[in-house]
């Protein structure tokens, strides 16, 4: 029977793209789900759909497209460079987020800063003097630093997704009080995306994103890409772990009166490097010590480890998870130490439309943007943060503005630079027009509800795939 069904899903793997999932492991497993997908795509056609409202309104929409070029060469720009200059890292934010909604209150959004118990996250929000019974449009902005060696940065260019965000919003605002639109804009700003807790996680369930009917965002990139439709995340599964040791202190020339929480952090540190081997290949383990002790005369009777786990798949990393687990208790027993285990942050798998991001990757084309990457991409929701993605659809615009690595000292430099403001430029005008349309077209509306709702259906049957394929490796059935 097992068999029988191997085969099943192999022939229907063989009619569907093999890029849509990282591993062997998810392409077979996902196999029937994936033609569904694939047939949804194809009834729903988003390519062609996405060509025709590129054509719609065009009158109106280059005129708020042209509207974003003027607020970006005239203040959001510099804006970007300001926080690019002062950067903050995550849940320090403070003069950040204070610019930001004074800038935001300037020009007639209701801020309410605080929310979800987060000191620098915030939620602006912009009524239509037509009433607020149209679209809701949200915008996640971000702007934390990268905590770095010598000195924070922006080696992501978080400093231009506020003011790439703010670019659109107040362009679209600007039309729809013109024209008596109804709807609201909703600006979301979201700290601390570069470390755990993942802040978009706890907002999300406080409930701070339910408003908003679709979701986009920006970021920097080093080229123009698309993603592909289905599920993933772009910096695969990630569960943030930290494993506290603790023992008892004795002076070092009574060690025998004590229990090194120390040695029991090394010896795990060091299984857990001997699980690699033990792993699929694709896992990814980073971890550091960043508590071992106080003094070296004094058994430290206190010791952390911190591991940022990450696989393709959640089901994987769940095995992954258990095993690095057993591995902390065998430590602690076997130096008369405890352990406290505490998985303080979740990344997880989203879901990508077809419909948005073959609309924001026909912009890009249309405005002529840069290193243009044609080839689909892995699916990675529209955030890091996939929780989100599954109840909200959404996109992010990713458009070149940087040769440089990520998370590296020249790219925030490009992030001040030519390079970097076109590419925040076209952000902005991706973003609006994307906005525009989902404004503008109730059929599109509805095409992109429908994707999301039946896409969301089959995230379910995708991941008890994926246990049943694990099974005999995992021992979960």
């Amino acid at each position: 029977m097992r068999n029988a069904a191997a085969a099943l899903v192999l022939a229907l793997l063989a009619a569907t793209p093999v890029s849509a999932q990282t591993t062997a492991t998810e392409r077979s497993a996902a196999g029937p789900v994936l033609e569904r997908i694939e047939a949804l795509q194809g009834d729903i056609g988003p390519t062609e759909l996405a060509q025709r409202l590129v054509q719609r309104h065009r009158a109106e929409k280059d005129a708020v497209m042209d509207r974003v070029a003027r607020l970006w060469w005239d203040e959001l720009g510099a804006l970007s460079d300001h926080i690019g200059e002062n950067p903050e890292s995550g849940f320090q934010e403070y003069e950040t987020v204070d610019t930001l909604t004074q800038v935001l209150a300037g020009r007639g959004f209701t801020v309410e800063t605080g929310v979800a118990g987060l000191e620098t996250a915030f939620e602006a929000t912009w009524t239509s003097p037509a009433g607020g019974d149209g679209p809701a449009l949200g915008i996640i902005v971000e702007y934390d630093a990268l905590r770095g060696t010598t000195e924070d940065y922006h080696g992501c260019q978080h400093n231009a997704q506020s003011p790439v965000g703010f670019a659109a919003a107040f362009a679209l605002s600007e039309y729809m009080e013109e024209h008596g639109r109804p709807g609201s804009i909703r600006i979301y700003g979201t700290p601390a995306e570069e470390m755990g807790p993942p802040a978009k996680v706890i907002m999300h369930r406080a409930g701070i994103f339910d408003d908003a009917e679709i979701l986009v965002r920006s970021h920097g990139s080093g080229e123009t890409s698309r993603n592909r439709a289905g599920f993933g995340v772009c910096c695969l599964n990630i569960n943030m772990a930290r494993y506290t040791f603790t023992g008892i202190p004795a002076h070092q020339r009574q060690s025998w009166a004590g229990r090194n929480a120390l040695s029991a952090a090394v010896q795990f540190y060091t299984a857990v490097d001997h699980l690699r081997p033990t792993f699929r290949p694709e896992a990814v383990i980073q971890g550091v010590i960043p508590e071992g002790g106080r003094a070296p005369n004094v058994v430290p009777d206190r010791a952390v480890v911190d591991y940022y786990i990450r696989y393709p798949d959640e089901v994987y990393l769940a095995h992954m998870d258990s095993m690095i687990a057993n591995a902390a208790r065998a430590a602690a027993l076997a130096t008369g130490t405890e352990v406290e285990i505490e998985v303080y942050g979740e990344y997880r798998d989203g879901i990508t439309l077809g419909t948005l991001e073959e609309l924001g990757f026909a912009y890009a084309q249309e405005l002529g943007a840069p290193a243009i990457n044609s080839e689909p991409q892995r699916p990675a929701g529209y955030e890091e943060t996939g929780f989100v993605t599954r109840d909200i659809p959404g996109l992010s615009v990713s458009v070149f503005s940087s040769s440089a690595p990520g998370h590296s000292y020249d790219r925030w430099l490009d992030s001040m630079k030519e390079v970097g403001h076109t590419g925040f430029l076209l952000d902005a005008k991706i973003m609006a027009a994307v906005l525009f349309d989902y404004l503008e077209d109730p059929d599109f509306r509805a095409q992109v509800q429908r994707e999301h709702r039946e896409m969301a259906g089959l995230f379910d049957q995708y991941l008890e795939g994926l246990r049943q394929a694990y099974s005999q490796e995992t021992g979960v059935y």
